[in-house]
């Protein structure tokens, strides 16, 4: 979550929330670790992941890095990072702690062999700036990657017209926050402004159909953000009716046999010098 440099968190702090990123690690938990293992996370590794959230990325990185790793989550939400821990110790993960700190103010015993991240960067105002001063908590020669989605690119194929409506709104709602709704594009961009001289880029994209959890994502988004689409006058939430989204979802997909691919996340990474 977002700390000193960033905008308001635009999907809010309420328990509802918690719940939304519960369901959006375990959908994009595949692409997370695979992109984690492309950027070269490997056993062994002592990593920093920042905006942990309710510790999904941790948790995808202490099963790489294994028992004779380390990794430290921390986040600004003392919240979510309860939920963190419940989590990890219901995966019995003993590799993984977690600290409420706010970005970029995060003090370690020691350097790390990793700074990892996972859709942190599009609430920060100045995302460079501070990808710059965490990376002086990296060891020379160590390694920074960052997860980042492309909202716009979400779609259903074939065509669902509310799915596409969704898609606009969740933009309208994130832009109304400040935050950037395809900061993916942004990464190579914001790494090298950051100091990384030749950043590496791959993306991930996670499915699913009409009695897939990935409605339930679609739907819990909009609900987080309705305050700000409707500030944003992209919709009135009468018309959202929000309490019906998901099973409206399901049933615009599975007539026409759909699949939703959501957003895409988008890796970049690099090393330290």
């Amino acid at each position: 979550m977002p700390g000193t440099d960033t905008t308001t968190y635009a999907m809010g702090n309420t328990s509802g929330e918690a719940v939304r990123l519960d369901v959006q690690d375990a959908l994009y938990a595949g692409c997370t670790e695979y992109l984690l293992r492309a950027a070269g996370l490997r056993e062994g590794m002592r990593v920093l992941d920042v905006g942990c959230g309710t510790g999904g990325v941790s948790l995808a990185a202490a099963r790489i890095v294994g028992p004779g790793g380390q990794v430290v989550g921390v986040d600004m939400n003392p919240e979510v990072l309860k939920v963190a821990r419940r989590n990890a110790a219901a995966a019995d993960t003993r590799n993984v702690s977690f600290e409420h700190h706010v970005l970029p103010d995060v003090e370690l015993p020691e350097p790390v062999d990793a700074l990892v991240g996972r859709l942190i960067l599009m609430h920060l105002a100045d995302p460079a700036a501070v990808v710059k001063e965490l990376t002086g908590l990296v060891r020379p020669g160590g390694l920074v990657t960052f997860q980042e989605i492309n909202i716009s690119r979400a779609r259903a194929v074939p065509d669902v017209p509310l799915v596409t409506r969704c898609r606009e709104w969740i933009c309208a709602g994130q832009r109304e926050a400040g935050s950037d709704p395809d900061m993916g594009e942004r990464l190579p961009h914001v790494l090298r402004s950051a100091g990384l001289a030749a950043p590496a880029v791959a993306v991930a994209v996670p499915t699913g159909g009409a009695d897939s959890t990935a409605m339930t994502l679609v739907a819990e988004t909009v609900r987080s953000l309705l305050p700000l689409i409707e500030r944003s006058r992209a919709v009135d939430g009468q018309d959202v009716d929000v309490e019906t989204l998901r099973g409206r979802l399901s049933d615009a997909c599975a007539e026409v046999r759909a699949t939703l691919y959501l957003s895409e996340l988008v890796a970049a990474w690099g090393r330290l010098d």
